[in-house]
């Protein structure tokens, strides 16, 4: 049979409300509270074990009639650390594990959806807390993947995407590193990188985004430095480096390359080398300068 417990209805002020609480203790850990759905245990195929469902109350009037907000807290550490809040998903012993969603509604006819905040608290002593996205490793088969994508708008421009390390007032700042996966597998190639600006539409000045690598300012010291290299061969050739602008389309001319040291106010400027380097059992490389072809 079921067991139901409902608070009655009234007619003037708020709800009426319920509370579950586990008892304390002074001798020992306060009491656990668990909240646990039904398992079956019908022979049936397709037999669902109960579910377990958490909503705040609908909001009503027609200015600002909120909705009820769903809260999870671990408990306060007097001494000791707080509490975790751990969300989980129910095993698959024969199959695959239940997915977790985390979401925020969608908007109603006007307004924006809800914002949605991951992040770690802040500390008067010592580190914060880390914050960490990985996914599973996998045996027979692919590890799962990791995407972050900003929706598409109608008006005006696209979201943009930020990635800040950590800025520090007592020693370097935080640095970032993006690095492509690494293949154990015999013969099999490392993982790509590409960083690509987004394709310019229109019949006009429909431009192409742009990309820009630029190091560090240098408030006393040098700015930082900015390199391009490609990867090691341990046991064969490097890596090429290509450096060039794209082909002109139906009209227009291809890109310019510009290649030059900054200016100085004071002193000499940066100068420039173009270098090939030393062979030993071999030719040293060329170097070789050639202007394209016309036909005007």
């Amino acid at each position: 049979g079921a067991i139901s417990m409902t608070v009655g209805s009234g007619d003037t002020g708020t709800g009426g409300a319920m509370t579950l609480t586990a008892g304390e203790s002074t001798a020992g850990d306060g009491g656990a509270l668990m909240l646990t759905a039904g398992e079956s245990m019908a022979a049936a195929v397709s037999s669902t074990g109960g579910a377990v469902t958490v909503t705040a109350g609908a909001g009503a009037g027609t200015t600002t009639g909120k909705g009820g907000a769903v809260s999870i807290s671990a408990g306060v550490g007097a001494e000791g650390v707080g509490g975790a809040v751990t969300v989980s998903s129910g095993v698959g012993t024969a199959t695959s594990s239940g997915a977790v969603l985390i979401q925020t509604s969608n908007s109603g006819t006007t307004g924006v959806s809800g914002n949605m905040a991951l992040k770690t608290g802040t500390s008067t002593s010592g580190a914060t807390g880390s914050y960490t996205v990985t996914t599973g490793n996998a045996a027979g088969g692919l590890a799962g993947a990791i995407t972050m994508t900003i929706g598409s708008g109608d008006t005006g421009t696209g979201g943009a995407m930020t990635l800040t390390a950590g800025e520090s007032s007592a020693a370097a700042g935080g640095a970032m590193t993006v690095t492509a996966g690494q293949s154990t597998e015999a013969d099999a190639t490392g993982g790509a990188m590409t960083v690509t600006a987004g394709a310019g539409a229109g019949t006009t000045t429909g431009k192409g985004g742009a990309v820009s690598i630029s190091a560090g300012v240098g408030a006393k010291g040098v700015g930082g430095a900015v390199t391009v290299s490609s990867g090691v061969g341990t046991a064969t050739s490097s890596g090429a480096v290509l450096i060039e602008t794209s082909n002109a389309g139906t009209t227009g001319v291809s890109g310019n390359m510009l290649l030059k040291t900054g200016d100085t106010p004071a002193g000499a400027t940066g100068s420039y080398t173009v270098t090939t380097g030393n062979a030993a059992g071999g030719l040293a490389g060329a170097i070789t300068m050639t202007v394209g072809s016309g036909d005007t």
